[in-house]
């Protein structure tokens, strides 16, 4: 227990520090996701050819998460999604995003972190949903090269998340070498009605 404490006060630490070194901030019309990372051989990035097919071109991104290092080390892969602070809980809807089954899926990692106010100066809480826990399957398909995928979804969060605001939204991938392999490919990430299927999706709205 006092592991999973440390690791989600550790991650909402980072995401703040990341969230906060962006100079251009999203909005519910035009929301943004950021991948990046932080400490010992852990990062995010979209890779090209590894994914699902794009919404446009041929590049058929999907977006990698790495942790090669123990779990307790101060370390993760990130993708800070932007542009839906200020947003009602009631709002937001589902979180969805496909996984390629040769990558970890656990109950902590990969995981959408929802920061919640309740209430104008309430403490803030972390609400997440683990790719094996707080998310279900609910289909699966072939990519272009023949690898499996899997769609993880919350469902509608309405009745799920408390009545507040949101103050920050991230995919956090922390599980470490202790849950081979160390990585995982998501693509279609998706919250409430916006999918981004690469990188060029931030801007294609």
């Amino acid at each position: 227990m006092e592991i999973h404490r440390n690791r989600v006060a550790l991650a909402i630490f980072a995401v703040t520090l990341i969230a906060a070194s962006h100079t251009v901030k999203g909005d519910p019309k035009h929301p943004v996701l950021h991948p990046s990372g932080f400490g010992m051989h852990s990062y995010a990035a979209w890779k090209a050819q590894q994914g699902l097919t794009d919404s446009s071109g041929a590049k058929n991104q999907a977006l990698y998460f790495q942790k090669d290092t123990l779990t307790a080390n101060f370390a993760a892969g990130v993708a800070t999604i932007d542009g839906f602070e200020g947003t009602p809980t009631s709002e937001l809807g589902e979180l969805a995003f496909w996984y390629r089954k040769d990558g970890h899926c656990g109950a902590g990692a990969p995981r959408f972190n929802v920061r919640v106010e309740v209430a104008p100066g309430a403490p803030r809480q972390t609400i997440f949903f683990g790719c094996n826990s707080g998310m279900v399957a609910t289909n699966t398909a072939l990519d272009g090269q023949g690898r499996l995928w899997e769609r993880r979804s919350t469902g509608n969060l309405l009745t799920v998340l408390p009545a507040g605001t949101i103050t920050s939204l991230a995919i956090i991938y922390d599980e470490g070498e202790e849950f081979p392999p160390g990585f995982v490919y998501l693509d279609n990430v998706q919250v409430g009605s916006k999918i981004w299927t690469s990188a060029a999706d931030n801007a294609n709205e």
